[in-house]
């Protein structure tokens, strides 16, 4: 997992060195003085300090702090050991899905969020394809979208999935989960959804892999969020790897559909109201 993350085309070659060193060497990073740093970068301490405040932070010192408290969480929580006894498994699973919950919202660029949760908005209609245990976050998505008015059904195979969009056109979204987001069944689906103009959300472990196999066709209609697993985790944890940063992204996306808008807000407050009369006063 990289501590610190900016996207290469905003940095240099030199500063892209010294943040992969810093990730490389997170202890050294935090043990050592910025001369010592600097030094071990082959950069100057004026450079290591503009890298660290391009990064966000306000000083070397600042950055220093946040990756020794990053790398402790890692080390506390992200390693898994052997799960020889429940105590170990406890810690595993927690420590698989704080890291998939994590790095997943970390990695989600907000604006990029409200685009697809605009599109979510506007749809007619929305399918979420979900296979195997994704039937689990399709579902609970639908339900939500399903408290918002919103048309919407989850499907758990191809047939049922081409049942419902063969009658969708542009004006409706498809949503496809899967483990890995590159499984057939989903790369094939969401290829027939783009023939046909519809837009599609693809959920990934692999954002590269899922767009090498869409191809190069008609890219302005395919989103792709990439949910963050360890990557050793796949073999030993399979059934909590994807599933915590697929149910988050979904609820970032539903609660953002109903921020930036007046009329589900308002319909909130009044479904609010009405289960607090049921609770407490016993009438709707």
């Amino acid at each position: 997992m990289k501590i610190l993350k900016l996207s290469e085309d905003k940095l240099n070659s030199t500063e892209q060195a010294i943040v992969n060193e810093i990730n490389n060497n997170p202890d050294y990073f935090c043990s050592h003085n910025i001369q010592e740093v600097s030094r071990a970068s082959n950069v100057s301490s004026s450079t290591m300090t503009r890298v660290c405040q391009k990064l966000g932070f306000k000083s070397f010192k600042a950055a220093q702090m946040f990756v020794y408290e990053k790398s402790r969480m890692q080390t506390e929580y992200y390693k898994l050991g052997e799960d020889k006894t429940p105590e170990q498994v406890i810690h595993n699973v927690k420590g698989s899905a704080l890291f998939t919950i994590n790095e997943t919202l970390n990695n989600l660029d907000p604006e990029y969020a409200n685009q697809i949760a605009k599109k979510i908005y506007e749809a007619r209609s929305i399918i979420v394809f979900g296979v195997e245990q994704q039937e689990v976050s399709a579902n609970s998505f639908v339900q939500n979208l399903c408290r918002l008015n919103k048309e919407a059904v989850a499907v758990s195979n191809i047939h049922l999935f081409v049942q419902k969009a063969v009658f969708f056109t542009n004006q409706d979204f498809c949503v496809f989960v899967s483990r890995t987001g590159w499984t057939k069944e989903v790369i094939e689906s969401a290829k027939w959804a783009i023939n046909r103009g519809i837009p599609v959300l693809i959920l990934t472990t692999d954002q590269e892999t899922t767009l090498e196999m869409m191809g190069e066709e008609n890219k302005e209609l395919i989103y792709t969020i990439e949910t963050q697993t360890l990557s050793y985790d796949k073999i030993q944890y399979p059934a909590i790897s994807s599933l915590p940063g697929e149910l988050i992204i979904f609820d970032v996306l539903f609660n953002i559909v109903v921020t930036k808008n007046k009329e589900y807000r308002e319909k909130f407050q009044k479904t609010s109201e009405i289960s607090l009369r049921w609770n407490f006063e016993g009438h709707l």
